[in-house]
């Protein structure tokens, strides 16, 4: 039998899961009946996309609406794109396999800047025209959101609009504005100056850039009245953000393959760096009690077998050990695990470890950034030499084997005794950790530091191509002093070619879009991926800015700029204020401290953030969590082996033998199938699974043996 196309080309390509769809709890509705339809389009692969809490939370939102169809797109890899354009097939979405071009609004989550020209590529795999001034009234509506629309300049020309700050009320005004429209015969422009009147979209055709002989930003002029500023969207309260109660399950496994449930939003700890520690205040917890429900109702529904409490840091959570304690009282003999994101050094204590290691060891991720107590002044990072070695002999005396830290380099102010600071400090943390544990290993992560908007380091440049390869030989230098002793000190920064990129796309303005289509049109796209990253075609893409602007790499990224030059992200308000980031950055240059304001008004650092009557901060006292009390039932003594028959047909077939075994296993845990497990740290279900049945192959007749 023949297949059809896609089913064809989905089938040959590396990974068939990527693109197969028909994953638990995704929602099918039929386009033709829904007011407005929605592509959420994530400018990455599948296992990268479904790794976005954010693109997940909007994903159900937007379908909870009986109005609303909302379908997934994702960038395919060069195999699959290939194969599209051979057959002449259109970038589709993952639930009803329909063209980009047939949905009313395409939204594309810009999570980093190096994702643009892969936009361009959906884009055009879809049928849709790059630049917005060529759309017609039948084209989507290209909306852009995520934390790279605080500076969305360089990508202007090819979007129509940007939500800037948080999106989970705004889609559903914009929903309601593309519906009426659609009833009318106005033209596309009319639907432009209609989003416009919805706070915190910004239209970017609506400006024009006014330029200084030297090249730098005269003006924004708006050409609308009453449109000088965009101010973001914030939730006020993280408990009103609406949570699936069905989660999605991919086939495949993803980058963060777990159940993910956001317990905090926003951070005020103002380390000098930090973008999302600017453009997400205030902190707001989620209320602690309702933590573990919605823990609960998600574990009920997907089978999952750990669950991921997400926060900038797990740690600064105020009812951490209560939620901890409990979850695993709960959820513990169902082998159920917990992962935490990155932890600052001084939250980590003994109680938090042995709670995590309940049920497994999940991964320890400690971020000192720097490694001198001076630049951990200069960024306002707020923790010391000892709370990284008190962290690291914690996670080592409770039994784990590997920790991994983050630092950064080509911070302001930074000079070669602090980059090899780096090293020397992960040894003496290796040393102590040796003498908790002998098999010790540390895994360094060493990223290039990156100026972000609406940071107080947004005026500094930073460092060149070459100047990182220097800073990175110091680091390769220190650790080979360290000898033979240290082969279990692994230093690995990150690609030196990005980071020049990545400067000028987070600080530069829509003249960068004459760069960015270049690059896409010599074969860019996956920036991110190193494997399809080549710099040569971005310096050249850079050349042509300058050569048709008169500003490029150096203009952009390289170069500092004055305190009252007019930034290309100027008219676009976070509410914390440019006043405010320029003191932070003058305390900066003297090693001053700010404060955490979360926890107590006196804090106040007035940023700007907080109005005290809608938008404040929410931190919940230990006291407020409710301890539960769960009876739980004895698991049975005997046990009965049994040997299941499954078929392997549909959708199945695009699955591999371990993505087939994982929704399997998955499927007993929401059956609630008591299922004995193996010993030690990393427990696995006691399954035994026949022969794999290969990719592509339908077949009733595959085996499992199981005790229950």
């Amino acid at each position: 039998m023949q297949l059809p196309v896609l089913d064809r080309l989905i089938l040959k390509s590396k990974k068939p899961s990527r693109y197969a769809g028909g994953e638990l709890n995704a929602v099918h509705k039929d386009l033709a009946k829904a007011r407005v339809t929605w592509a959420l389009a994530f400018p990455d692969t599948y296992e990268v996309g479904m790794s976005n809490v954010g693109f997940r939370l909007l994903y159900h939102a937007l379908n909870e609406r009986p109005d609303v169809a909302c379908e997934r797109l994702f960038m395919p890899w060069t195999d699959m794109e290939a194969a599209l354009r051979a057959e002449c097939q259109p970038l589709f979405s993952i639930e009803s396999r329909a063209p980009l071009k047939a949905f009313d609004i395409a939204g594309f989550t810009l999570q980093f800047e190096l994702c643009y020209t892969t936009v361009l590529a959906m884009l055009e795999l879809g049928g849709v025209a790059l630049f917005t001034k060529d759309r017609t009234r039948d084209d989507p509506l290209i909306l852009g959101g995520g934390p790279c629309t605080y500076n969305p300049e360089p990508i202007a020309d090819f979007f129509d609009a940007f939500v800037i700050g948080e999106g989970e009320e705004v889609v559903h005004e914009i929903s309601d504005a593309v519906a009426a429209w659609k009833k009318t015969r106005s033209s596309r422009q009319d639907l432009l100056w209609l989003l416009a009147e919805i706070p915190g979209v910004y239209v970017p055709s609506l400006f024009r850039v006014h330029y200084n002989p030297d090249r730098t930003i005269a003006r924004y002029e708006p050409l609308k009245p009453g449109y000088e500023s965009i101010v973001r969207r914030v939730i006020p309260d993280l408990n009103l953000v609406p949570q699936a109660e069905k989660p999605i399950v991919p086939f495949m496994q993803t980058i963060h393959d777990r159940l993910p449930l956001e317990i905090q939003r926003g951070c005020t700890r103002g380390c000098r760096f930090c973008q999302v520690g600017m453009i997400t205040r205030p902190t707001r917890q989620r209320d602690p009690n309702e933590v573990r429900k919605i823990a609960e109702k998600g574990l009920e529904t997907t089978g999952y077998e750990e669950v991921g409490f997400l926060s900038l840091s797990a740690g600064d959570y105020s009812c951490i050990d209560g939620v901890l304690e409990d979850f695993f009282d709960e959820f513990g003999p169902e082998n159920v695990g917990i992962s935490l994101p990155s932890l600052r050094t001084e939250t980590m204590s003994p109680h938090l470890a042995e709670q995590i290691k309940r049920v497994r060891k999940s991964g320890f991720t400690v971020a000192p950034e720097a490694a001198t107590e001076r630049m951990r002044r200069v960024i306002n990072k707020g923790n010391a030499e000892k709370d990284l070695l008190h962290a690291v002999d914690t996670i080592f005396e409770a039994g784990w084997d590997l920790v991994k830290f983050y630092f950064m380099i080509g911070l302001p102010s930074e000079c070669d005794e602090d980059v090899k600071a780096i090293v020397q400090l992960s040894a003496e943390a290796l040393r102590r950790g040796r003498k908790k544990n002998s098999r010790a290993e540390i895994n360094v992560g060493i990223s290039t530091f990156c100026p972000k908007p609406f940071t107080p380091f947004q005026w500094d440049p930073m460092i060149s191509y070459a100047e990182t390869q220097r800073r990175q030989g110091l680091l390769r230098d220190e650790l080979r002093k360290l000898g033979r002793g240290f082969k279990d000190l692994h230093v690995k920064p990150h690609d030196a070619r990005q980071g020049a990129l990545e400067g000028a796309l987070a600080l530069g303005d829509r003249r960068l879009s004459s760069a960015v289509l270049h690059a896409y049109r010599c074969g860019q796209r996956l920036d991110g991926w190193t494997e399809h990253f080549r710099l040569e075609v971005w310096h050249d893409a850079f050349a042509i800015c300058e050569k048709e602007h008169g500003v490029g790499l150096e203009f952009f990224a390289h170069r500092e700029k004055g305190e009252h030059e007019i930034l290309p992200f100027e008219h676009i308000d976070c509410e914390v204020t440019k006043p405010y980031l320029w003191k932070e950055r003058k305390k900066s240059l003297t090693e001053g401290a700010t404060a955490d304001c979360a926890y107590g008004d006196e804090y106040c650092t007035a940023c700007g953030a907080c109005d005290y009557e809608v938008v404040d901060t929410i931190v919940y006292h230990p006291s407020d969590y409710r301890k539960q009390h769960v009876d739980k039932p004895e698991l049975p003594k005997e046990r009965t082996l049994l040997r299941m028959r499954y078929a392997k047909e549909g959708v199945a077939i695009a699955l591999s033998h371990l993505e087939t075994m994982t929704a399997l296993l998955r499927t007993f845990r929401r059956a609630k199938l008591s299922i004995p497990h193996s010993q030690g740290f990393h427990p696995k279900p006691k399954v035994s699974f026949g022969p794999a049945c290969p990719v592509g192959t339908e077949s009733r007749a595959e085996y499992l043996d199981v005790e229950l």
